[in-house]
């Protein structure tokens, strides 16, 4: 029988997208480095964006892929394990990939218009850590986080507002090029947008999303009818069926978020991972 995924199996069977990200993180590292015969690594200098090479369209997208800084990439890597995994389920992996994308381009955007002063290359996905943070933020801003360093409680909208200002703090301190900052920092204001605009991240599935809606409002009014499915009836349907249901649900978890399950629905994927 097919396994479906259970906390213990898959922590990531609701947040594909975070789970490529830094796989895809991970080995453009390893392989940077492996290749640093030079300051720049092996990939800088054909995938990163800068002055004189912004025809490059390609790069435009790939710069947030290629961080040779083991600062940042621990920084990226960390936010992503910890922070994508409550982000992605809760909006959805069709807007958390849009809003990955806006802020890729709008950082890219920001760091052309001031290349023209700029001699630093722009790599690394500290642009998408701050908008993932900025998103978690925004949906559980009172949630309690407990610091490594320093070991005390904090909440997440503290803890958020306290990494932006830190990074300004050292962008001033060490004198970091202006465009790699704001660039960067772009992500905050594009996350903040996004998610006070979520309609802004539903480009590309407005008809998906309209059936879902009629799923759902259909899904509502049984439950008010009291018809709603209970675990005997889940016991009665056929394997094949139960399976062909439990893939519907994953597939609305991966495509809306686990918060727009109603709740037969959440019933029918809870008594899979149970019994799988």
């Amino acid at each position: 029988m097919r396994q479906y995924p259970t906390n213990n199996i898959s922590r990531f069977a609701a947040a594909p997208v975070t789970k490529w990200m830094l796989i895809i993180l991970g080995v453009s590292f390893l392989v940077d480095i492996v290749g640093m015969g030079d300051s720049f690594g092996r990939l800088k200098p054909h995938f990163a964006i800068g002055n004189g090479v912004l025809h490059e369209i390609w790069r435009w997208v790939t710069y947030p892929l290629i961080d040779f800084n083991i600062g940042s990439w621990l920084f990226s890597m960390i936010t992503f394990f910890v922070f994508g995994k409550l982000a992605e389920p809760a909006i959805g992996s069709r807007r958390f990939s849009m809003l990955l994308i806006y802020t890729t381009l709008i950082g890219a955007v920001v760091y052309s218009v001031m290349s023209s002063t700029s001699l630093t290359p722009l790599t690394g996905a500290t642009g998408l850590s701050m908008a993932v943070l900025v998103a978690v933020a925004m949906m559980y801003p009172d949630q309690t986080v407990q610091l490594l360093i320093p070991p005390v409680p904090m909440k997440l909208k503290t803890l958020v507002i306290g990494l932006i200002g830190f990074l300004v703090v050292m962008a001033i301190v060490q004198r970091a090029d202006p465009a790699e900052t704001l660039a960067h920092l772009s992500g905050v204001g594009v996350s903040f947008l996004c998610m006070k605009n979520l309609k802004w991240l539903d480009l590309g599935g407005k008809k998906k999303s309209k059936q879902s809606a009629k799923r759902k409002k259909a899904a509502q009014k049984s439950v008010k009818r009291g018809s709603g499915m209970k675990p005997r009836t889940i016991l009665n349907m056929s394997v094949s069926k139960r399976e062909a249901e439990v893939d519907r649900i994953l597939e609305k978890v991966s495509a809306e978020g686990i918060g727009n399950l109603t709740d037969e629905e959440k019933e029918m994927l809870k008594f899979a991972s149970k019994n799988d």
